[in-house]
């Protein structure tokens, strides 16, 4: 600030050029001197400092009565720094300190007076330039000479608010003393004593409107002190939860809760104390008032469960004077019924089965009736489900199912429920399986005449992914990429979400052709497991199963047929011809990361039922009505996947890689 202003003077001086020596001695004077009256205000300004906090002191209590027979007063400080008290030696009170610091107590030992009046002894406590006085009273010694009976109470103490409270005596007394007067809600600690004696009165709440009172007298010889206790009466306050106490909700049963209450206490007033394990997760929201005078609604927020076991919280409303309720509230997590494996393939001889189950619900157990007397469920402890089965005849095969079901859903929530599949039949229908990781294979079409503009057919294939793969690139299990192709994932899908496309037959602004999409969460499969997929064909109308179990269906755009005879090319120059293909389409990089086995072509849309048969997942009749291509990839050798059909249209490839499998 001061080289701004030398600034401010020295282009001053520059500038000004008066003729007038007088003239130019004022200006320069003025200059000078408002200068410095500037430059002194800035200098003022820079250098002022803080103010200092004002000393503060202060104690409570501020005076004590100590009986004849003395004792002890003691006395807390507050300060905003270290303090001192005033020296007052006398031979009846000694402190037990002279100085500390803020929060201390002191106590003030008192011996017994030997004299026939009251004494008072003074002290100051001193913080900087603030002090507090404190004033010990030491009741006198009663008369030696003459009857003399006397209490001392702090004023108006023996006035209590409806709280109730204590009411605290000493009495000076010549002789021994009684106390007469019973009151059922007001308790003496003594009722007869000698000269020093204190007398606490407890007293209890008033829970009347009307003010309370309880006489008592002190009595020695022919001496009576009357003494008198009056309690403040007062609204009684009430506060009662209308409804239910106690409330149960589901993991996403609501988010917002409202209790009601039926109360005289001021609904601003009321609080909630939430008590709970688990924090955070319910918290008091808003208070109104209801429809009436006394009905008021307190809101409660609560979010959603989402761990393993219950939660539970107790809530307690109260008024500041009076009133009291208490809410339980129990928020369910979300059902959980958690089995490693929902389908399981049985030994052909008889056995018994333990399932470990993961629940935090109770649940029943229901065999379907395919069950017979084959398959029995024998109880659920130590976390498993117990099941036994007998032996499988020669040359059949079985099935069944187990349904778990949870027991007492929350309110307005459905039942959880779990079903477990149960399959018995021979093993090691397929033992070897092509990997197609890194690989892709195709017909040469040796007769292309089954597959040529089909009306109808079916698109089979047992899959075995082995590794997630990213969203945006796909897995291509068959058909023809733009035509009609069966494959996994895609933008804005899971890895592992079947999706066909097809040719619309129409075509977008800039005359490229759209294609139909059918696909949805269901039409999944999972890594390192056996899926069977069928995709049917048929009257304009696409579907999908999985496991024997539709999936989707599309009726949109869907053409009268598809030619999947189309001579084989590689797909590369100017003029691309696109053709049929197993494990590849568009571009290598959208191969197949798994096994495959059995893949077959119809030119029939098989029903529901045939794909619901389990059996015919791991093999058919090469003579199948209807089955124009049946590649098993069973060969375990060689970089060729034989037709077993008598059309011979089998699949070359850029070299295959073969493994062991036991299926089913």
């Amino acid at each position: 600030m001061k080289n701004a202003m030398r600034l401010h003077a020295a282009a001053f001086f520059q500038k000004t050029k008066p003729t007038d020596p007088m003239k130019k001695f004022a200006k320069w004077f003025l200059f000078a001197a408002t200068a410095l009256v500037v430059c002194g205000a800035c200098d003022d300004k820079d250098n002022e400092e803080p103010a200092p906090a004002p000393d503060k002191i202060s104690i409570t209590p501020k005076t004590a009565n100590v009986s004849s027979k003395g004792g002890e007063a003691s006395v807390m400080v507050s300060s905003s720094g270290q303090w001192t008290l005033s020296d007052n030696t006398n031979d009846y009170v000694t402190p037990s300190a002279l100085k500390g610091k803020d929060g201390d107590i002191v106590k003030f030992t008192v011996k017994p007076n030997d004299k026939e009046e009251d004494q008072t002894f003074s002290y100051t406590f001193t913080c900087g330039k603030a002090t507090a006085s404190y004033a010990i009273t030491l009741k006198k010694r009663a008369s030696q000479t003459e009857e003399q009976l006397e209490i001392t109470f702090v004023p108006e103490s023996n006035i209590l608010p409806r709280e109730g409270g204590n009411v605290s005596v000493l009495v000076t007394s010549s002789d021994e003393w009684t106390l007469e007067g019973s009151h059922t809600f007001v308790h003496p600690s003594a009722t007869s004593g000698s000269d020093g004696a204190e007398v606490t009165f407890a007293v209890d709440p008033n829970e009347t409107e009307e003010d309370k009172v309880a006489d008592y007298v002190f009595k020695m010889g022919s001496k009576n002190v009357p003494f008198r206790i009056t309690v403040k009466g007062g609204v009684i306050y009430t506060l009662e939860i209308v409804g239910e106490k106690e409330l149960k909700f589901a993991y996403t049963k609501q988010e917002k809760i409202a209790v009601t209450l039926n109360t005289n206490v001021p609904y601003r007033d009321l609080a909630a104390e939430i008590t709970s394990t688990e924090e955070g997760w319910l918290t008091k929201g808003v208070t109104v008032q209801g429809a009436t005078e006394t009905e008021v609604i307190m809101y409660f927020d609560m979010t959603q469960n989402d761990g393993f076991d219950p939660r539970e919280a107790s809530v307690k409303i109260t008024g500041p004077k009076g009133g009291e309720d208490v809410l339980k509230i129990k928020q369910m997590p979300q059902s959980q019924i958690s089995v490693e494996e929902l389908s399981y393939y049985l030994e052909t001889t008889g056995a018994v089965l333990e399932i470990p189950v993961k629940a935090n619900v109770a649940f029943d157990v229901k065999l379907s009736e395919s069950a017979g007397t084959w398959f029995a469920y024998n109880g659920f402890t130590d976390s498993k489900l117990k099941f036994t089965y007998q032996d499988l005849p020669e040359g059949t095969i079985r099935s069944c199912t187990a349904t778990l079901t949870e027991k007492e859903p929350a309110a307005g929530a459905q039942p959880l429920t779990v079903v477990l599949m149960f399959s018995q039949k021979p093993k090691g229908m397929i033992t070897t399986a092509v990997n197609m990781t890194g690989t892709r294979a195709w017909p040469a079409w040796n007769d292309p005449t089954p597959v040529t503009n089909m009306t109808a057919f079916t698109l089979e294939a047992l899959v075995n992914p082995a590794a997630k793969k990213n969203n945006s690139i796909l897995s291509t299990i068959m058909g023809i990429e733009g035509k009609f192709l069966v494959r996994l994932g895609d933008d804005y899908l899971s890895w592992n979400q079947i999706q066909v496309v097809w040719d619309s037959g129409s075509y977008d602004y800039y005359g490229r052709p759209v294609e139909g999409k059918l696909s949805n969460i269901n039409m999944t499969v999972n890594a390192n497991e056996w899926s069977h997929i069928a995709v049917t064909f048929g009257e304009k109308t696409i579907k999908v199963y999985v496991n024997g179990v539709e999936k989707g269906s599309s009726t949109t755009n869907v053409p009268s047929s598809v030619n999947f005879g189309i001579a084989h090319n590689d797909e590369q120059g100017t003029r691309i011809t696109r053709c049929f293909w197993v494990g590849y389409s568009y571009e290598h990089a959208r191969y197949f990361p798994g096994m495959m086995s059995e893949l077959r072509i119809w030119n029939r849309v098989l029903t529901a039922d045939e794909l619901a048969n389990a059996t015919r997942r791991y093999g058919v009749d090469p003579k199948s009505e209807g089955l124009v291509t049946y590649w098993k990839c069973d060969e375990g050798q060689g970089n060729v996947i034989k037709d077993y059909t008598s059309y011979r249209n089998d699949l070359a490839s850029d070299g295959l890689k073969w493994e062991p499998v036991s299926l089913p």
